[in-house]
């Protein structure tokens, strides 16, 4: 029983820390996730800071995770409830664009592959929307919506193209242009590989 309690005492900790260093992340990027004010913000010591995240650079990477966990929840709850199958997944695909001119979401595009990386930030990509993409468009192959194409391939171009787009909306000086122009693109694209 003791170590249930501390577990759950250590999950809120943690999440008080992330949440503290997404409010900074938001406002100002990495430059702006500063340990001692995090901390204090949460009501924490540093040393909760390191037994949690090991360093700056492992919370500034959960900050960039929970973001990209946060888009693709957006986008599956988007979908939820949408019985036409080609409708689900424009839902999906227009709700990531539309995370792309939250602050958080389009700071972590800019930001992500300078702190871990390029490939690692593709890779947790991948694991987030990535998983929805190639899960919608196997059954839309399925049901015999598409035209016979690799999905892997198809998932990787798409995704691709989503997240040209998403870095377009959050770079854009005009950004609720850019995101409907991106959208448009996107159902074009998507259309061309619809069968039938």
């Amino acid at each position: 029983m003791a170590n249930t309690k501390i577990k759950g005492r250590g999950e809120t900790a943690r999440e008080a820390l992330l949440a503290e260093a997404r409010k900074a992340f938001a406002r100002g990027g990495q430059a702006a996730v500063e340990v001692v004010p995090i901390c204090e913000a949460a009501g924490l010591t540093t040393g909760a800071l390191y037994h949690h995240f090991v360093n700056r650079q492992g919370l500034l990477r959960a900050v960039i995770e929970a973001v990209a966990d946060s888009v693709a929840q957006k986008a599956a709850k988007a979908m939820e409830g949408v019985e036409d199958d080609w409708e689900q997944l424009l839902c999906g695909v227009h709700r990531v664009l539309d995370c792309c001119l939250e602050d958080e979401v389009r700071i972590t595009y800019n930001e992500a592959p300078g702190i871990v990386g390029l490939e690692e930030w593709r890779r947790i990509e991948e694991s987030k929307t990535g998983v929805l993409l190639v899960t919608t468009l196997a059954r839309l192959q399925g049901a015999g919506l598409l035209k016979p194409l690799s999905i892997e391939l198809l998932a990787s171009m798409v995704k691709g193209a989503i997240v040209e787009g998403a870095m377009s909306i959050s770079r854009s000086p005009k950004p609720k242009r850019t995101r409907k122009e991106a959208g448009l693109l996107l159902d074009a694209l998507l259309q061309s590989v619809r069968a039938g």
